[in-house]
């Protein structure tokens, strides 16, 4: 259901960032503005981004087959991936275009230029309030998110920018600011790559602390060991846990009892849903090891 409701929302915030997008790069040409054009550049990206985030979306719904047997989740990490690269070029570009100005700095159209950066900036403002929150729980969510967060930074940079050329007219902040707003994008560029890259060489979850999730399910009645834990990631929002237990029980349905609630304690303080628990019994009815 969660997901239904953002697939909705993201209609329309594709819908508002193309919008952001044709009137930025008119208003950009129009008035000459590098900071507004960076912006502009950002917006596609940020397009870009919800639609790879949105038929990303998408394709995860789909069910698990004989050969992907987890389900499509990992297209989400894929997506968030290319964001981040993508993001990494617009950060050169932008860096580019700067010197360039910097070196020749151009006159602009401040009121054109301020106009176009706050109707930019509400736009940007409307998607990032709208999508707060439901970064926390997907990483491509947060991919999208970052992408739109950034550009409301960026936009803020802009009409600063515009203030700023309309009463004092020295054009040498255009370039400036874009300069800042490409650190910003490159900061979170470099992040989401990183934690996309977690996931895919299956490190730990960022949340969860591998000794205290030990001691947690050491701390069931009747856990009298764990071994080869392992935990990972199957999507940003999907994580999936092994490890062999050694119960201490007198019968088999003891030592099944004490794996539900183990599987119930994971799910609920950790949010593991696939976990797949090697049980091996201390002490069943015939006084020897037995495994389940």
């Amino acid at each position: 259901m969660e997901r239904d409701l953002l697939q909705k929302k993201f209609r329309l915030f594709i819908f508002l960032s193309a919008f952001i997008l044709i009137l930025e790069v008119v208003g950009g040409i129009f008035s000459n503005s590098l900071a507004l054009l960076s912006d502009a550049g950002h917006v596609l990206v940020d397009l870009l981004a919800l639609l790879f985030a949105y038929f990303a979306m998408r394709i995860s719904r789909k069910q698990a087959t004989k050969k992907f047997t987890y389900g499509y989740y990992r297209t989400e990490i894929f997506a968030a991936i290319i964001n981040g690269i993508v993001l990494l070029f617009i950060t050169l570009y932008i860096f580019y275009e700067s010197y360039q100005r910097l070196l020749a700095p151009q006159a602009i159209k401040g009121w054109e230029m301020l106009v176009i950066s706050v109707i930019g900036l509400l736009g940007n403002l409307y998607v990032v309030m709208k999508m707060r929150g439901h970064e926390k729980e997907n990483l491509n969510v947060r991919g999208a998110y970052l992408h739109v967060l950034t550009d409301l930074l960026s936009s803020v940079g802009v009409v600063a920018t515009g203030f700023i050329i309309i009463f004092t007219g020295n054009y040498i902040f255009d370039p400036i600011i874009s300069v800042i707003i490409g650190l910003i994008i490159l900061i979170s560029s470099l992040n989401l790559i990183r934690e996309s890259v977690n996931i895919l060489m299956e490190a730990a979850p960022g949340h969860i602390d591998i000794e205290q999730l030990s001691k947690d399910m050491l701390s069931v009645k009747g856990v009298k060991e764990i071994h080869d834990l392992h935990v990972w990631s199957i999507s940003s929002d999907v994580y999936s846990l092994t490890s062999h237990v050694l119960i201490d029980a007198k019968s088999v349905k003891m030592m099944n009892n004490i794996v539900k609630e183990l599987n119930v304690m994971l799910e609920s303080k950790y949010k593991i849903m696939h976990s797949a628990l090697q049980s091996e019994c201390d002490n069943c009815v015939d006084g020897k090891k037995k495994r389940h």
